[in-house]
């Protein structure tokens, strides 16, 4: 079995090689969906000469320009908005909603699934920039998935924030997928939770299948999400949005943490969370 990964990225890219590095052993190609603009029309000048660098080196094997769309709230009709300003849609009560970046990174992912499928690969896995594997339980996992024929694969997370030493504790319990097989006909599509085997991001769910759930001993994905050399960039434009006062309350505790703090907030949560300290297991340098 050929396993094809492509990454959907626009920010984060000081934690791409050490994500690349992770997982390019198992993966037989490697593809990065990019994007210079933002959803909300925020611009990246650095992406590229970062991309084409990695690529030189045999990280990356195909770079794809996405061009982001705004979507219309009723009718998802599709205009690309350049470095215009964020598009927000309204929905039928009133309120606002952010679906301009769930449709766009849905789309990309899409893209990456296709571009797997191009270069002959049969699995696939959607990743972003801040996501890192063990690479001994990565192939293990994969292993097992090809030895067990099944259709799709998820696994739990464990997330960090400021620090590669300080990790969410408790952990998480949704999932992120892991391995999907590559079916003439599959794609990328919004399933409703009640329809999903597991809770995971909606950006990333293609019909299931035979499933496999890994334990947390057999594999977990390291989420350094909030490890980043501009939080800012992450908050204003992630695709879970808040509203601006939220943000910058997001933004503001960010830069004044300390290293002997172990509490944070994050987005889409209205309470702080507790942090433990671990050891910086792929000596990420930020």
């Amino acid at each position: 079995m050929r396993l094809g990964i492509s990454y959907n990225v626009f920010d984060g890219e000081e934690l791409l090689p050490y994500s690349l590095l992770s997982v390019r052993r198992v993966a037989h190609h490697i593809s990065v969906v990019y994007q210079t603009t933002s959803n909300y029309g925020n611009e990246n000048k650095n992406l590229l000469s970062e991309l084409e660098r990695l690529q030189d080196k045999g990280l990356i094997d195909k770079l794809f320009l996405y061009e982001p769309k705004s979507y219309d709230s009723e009718t998802n009709d599709k205009h690309t908005i350049g470095s215009v300003a964020r598009v927000i849609c309204v929905d039928d009560k009133g309120k606002r909603t952010f679906r301009n970046g769930t449709l766009n990174e849905l789309e990309k992912r899409d893209i990456g699934l296709r571009i797997a499928r191009a270069n002959h690969c049969d699995t696939y896995m959607s990743m972003d920039a801040d996501e890192i594997y063990d690479t001994n339980q990565l192939m293990d996992a994969f292993a097992n998935f090809r030895i067990g024929d099944y259709d799709s694969s998820f696994c739990q997370m464990r997330t960090f924030y400021k620090y590669p030493t300080h990790q969410i504790d408790p952990p998480e319990t949704y999932y992120v997928p892991l391995f999907y097989r590559i079916k003439p006909n599959n794609k990328m599509e919004f399933i409703q939770n009640n329809d999903f085997p597991v809770t995971c991001d909606p950006t990333r769910r293609m019909k299931a299948g035979y499933v496999r759930i890994f334990s947390r001993e057999e594999i977990e994905m390291y989420h350094y999400a909030y490890v980043r050399k501009n939080i800012e960039s992450k908050i204003r434009n992630s695709s879970a949005q808040a509203d601006k006062s939220f943000q910058d309350r997001i933004i503001k505790q960010f830069n004044s943490f300390k290293e002997s703090d172990r509490k944070c907030m994050m987005l889409g949560q209205h309470q702080a969370t507790n942090l433990k300290i671990v050891d910086n297991k792929f000596n990420i340098k930020i």
